[in-house]
């Protein structure tokens, strides 16, 4: 009876995927086209190549699980066998890596700016999301004594001499992600001059466009000197990380990122200094003597990337800080985590009579003190009133949702992010009824509200609300020992290592904020602003929640109730972005009106999350 009764689920879940998924996203990007200010990538070859690359290892991949799988590739019915042929043994997850070149390979086919820089990449990001926030947990719970190995893994953390495996693995991954960098970027530079400076002048000799090439050969040696699988390791690693910075500054600020690219000849294996800093501090921890050696042929191509850069001054700016934020990744975790412990178990509360102050309200107090001034800086002085009623209005709906969905003889006071998604719509409703344009306040609350949320999840920490799951690793997990967080008197979890999840929040939404904030000042759309928020928020909150470890948080078909919010949300995000907004004349700047506004604000958010009756029973009453 068991295959009968799964057939319907199966046959839709094979529509979704095959049919409705696809066609959404044509109909998406088709419908997105004047909304994008990137210049599109068209080419019939490179398209059909792509697609048919795409098309062949999705439709491998697809075989070897029915094959040697015993199933189908569907996550919701997996296949009951592991499976190690075929793609699985090249690389991890080959269905997911063959739809995303079909997809970029159709959109550069048709030419569609909007697939290739909108579509793509939050498809690519969506991706990411399901593997690391249920596929990944469970194929673990499925297979735990199962390990994936494949050829483009990264050599292990030990020791041991790599062999040429790990040293081709470790190089094919950095060349072509650095490829495949300079290759958007000089898409997206084109010839633009620099912000300021200009190429360093040392010898004139050294001003050609093909001595920068010589970087590439240094940096394709370095692998083949390195003795040991953990330096190997930690070359490589950097080495993408890096690369991601790159990426994310030259999306961004495009005039600044491309600086490191030659004026004239060719970019595609242009080298930036930054990875011969990288690859520099790698071979220093070996032999002292090959370092010096190195260090003496480092200089010299980094004087000669400086001379045929756009500006050797941006260059070598940005180089440091994107080598020290890379090259020292796991030093900065260490010391945002510990931080982040320091946080969690710094509760205090002072009661006077019937009265309770807890130190947490004012996280959540200088937060929404933050959006709403500087929402009325970037909208200008006629929001500022509108911001103020729509965070009041942000917060009670955040108290009713998670009343409705968490709410005890424990929890007399939660809170609820999506029960603030939902008071938007109540704002907007009040921001009509007052004249004001209702899209100006959702982009500019879009832009703002993320930051705000980072610094109101300092708060959770100090409650121990969205608080991890356990995790048998002291370099990522936080303790919780503090008697009132909600760890520990909820989820019984004291003095266990567990995800720092509020920490995983601050620094996506930290950065999806400098994501917004850049559309913004760019003038784009405040419905693709606002439709953004609600995607990426979704995407991070998808992965956040499945490593989350709250007790009362329900679990329906394998997900946690959120997760399924998420998912929703998403969708209603990709919604908003089809919608066609006229741009709306603003005066940003600052008013002595945003200021009292914000304190306004920020003190009914710091007494709503703050400030409690601990002697009474009634709804709403306490907080702990």
């Amino acid at each position: 009876m068991k295959p009968t009764i799964q057939f319907p689920g199966k046959f839709l879940y094979a529509i979704t995927f095959l049919i409705l998924l696809p066609a959404g996203l044509w109909f998406w990007a088709n419908n997105t086209l004047q909304l994008i200010q990137f210049p599109a990538i068209e080419s019939k070859i490179t398209g059909w190549i792509m697609m048919v690359a795409g098309g062949f290892l999705m439709l491998w991949a697809m075989f070897v699980l029915k094959q040697f799988g015993k199933g189908l590739p569907m996550n919701a019915y997996p296949p009951p066998m592991f499976v190690t042929r075929g793609p699985y043994r090249l690389f991890r997850h080959p269905i997911y890596w063959g739809f995303g070149i079909f997809m970029i390979g159709y959109f550069i086919l048709t030419g569609s700016a909007s697939g290739i820089w909108l579509v793509s990449p939050l498809t690519i990001l969506g991706m990411i999301a399901l593997v690391m926030g249920y596929e990944k947990i469970d194929l673990k719970k499925r297979f735990p004594d199962q390990i994936i190995k494949t050829v483009l893994d990264l050599p292990k953390n030990n020791a041991e001499t790599p062999n040429l495996r790990d040293r081709f693995a470790s190089l094919f991954c950095i060349v072509s992600f650095l490829v495949f960098c300079n290759f958007l970027i000089a898409t997206l530079s084109g010839s633009s001059q620099p912000l300021f400076g200009e190429p360093l002048r040392v010898f004139k000799g050294l001003e050609n466009p093909f001595l920068p090439l010589l970087s590439i050969v240094f940096l394709i040696a370095i692998p083949f000197f390195l003795k040991r699988k953990d330096f190997l390791r930690e070359w490589a690693i950097p080495a993408i990380i890096s690369l991601c910075y790159l990426i994310f500054i030259a999306l961004l600020y495009p005039e600044i990122g491309a600086q490191y690219l030659p004026p004239q000849g060719p970019a595609f294996f242009t080298v930036p200094i930054f990875l011969i800093f990288i690859s520099l501090k790698s071979m220093y921890r070996q032999s002292f003597q090959i370092a010096a050696v190195f260090t003496i042929i480092a200089s010299c191509l980094v004087t000669i990337q400086l001379t045929n850069s756009r500006s050797a001054v941006l260059h070598f700016t940005f180089s440091i800080l994107i080598f020290l934020l890379s090259a020292y990744y796991l030093r900065i975790w260490i010391f945002l985590k510990n931080v982040t412990e320091k946080i969690a178990n710094s509760w205090k509360e002072w009661t006077f009579g019937k009265v309770r102050v807890i130190n947490h309200g004012f996280y959540n107090g200088l937060g929404t003190f933050f959006v709403i001034l500087a929402g009325g800086i970037l909208a200008g002085s006629d929001y500022t009133l509108a911001l103020m009623i729509c965070s009041v209005l942000l917060t009670i709906c955040a108290a009713l949702w998670a009343q409705i969905i968490e709410g005890s003889a424990k929890l007399k006071r939660p809170f609820g992010y999506y029960g603030s998604v939902v008071g938007l719509l109540f704002g907007s409703i009040v921001v009509w009824l007052m004249g004001l344009n209702v899209w100006v306040v959702l982009g500019v609350t879009s832009v703002v509200m993320t930051w705000g949320q980072a610094i109101g999840r300092l708060r959770c920490l100090v409650n121990g609300c969205c608080h991890g799951s356990r995790i048998n690793n002291s370099i990522i997990g936080i303790r919780f020992f503090h008697p009132r967080s909600r760890v520990n008197n909820i989820s019984g979890l004291k003095g266990e290592l567990l995800h720092p999840t509020q920490l995983y929040s601050i620094l996506w939404l930290f950065f999806v904020g400098i994501l917004l904030f850049t559309l913004w000042n760019n003038h784009l759309s405040n419905s693709l602003i606002f439709g953004l928020y609600l995607i990426m928020t979704s995407i991070g909150r998808f992965v956040e929640e499945a490593y989350r470890g709250e007790a009362q948080t329900p679990i329906i078909k394998g997900l946690r109730l959120y997760q399924w919010v998420a998912v929703a949300v998403g969708i209603v995000g990709i919604l908003m972005t089809l919608i066609k907004v006229e741009p709306v004349a603003i005066s940003p700047g600052f008013c002595w009106a945003s200021l009292g506004h914000a304190a306004i604000g920020g003190l009914f958010a710091f007494f709503a999350f703050g400030v409690d009756f601990p002697f009474s029973n009634v709804r709403f009453s306490r907080l702990v």
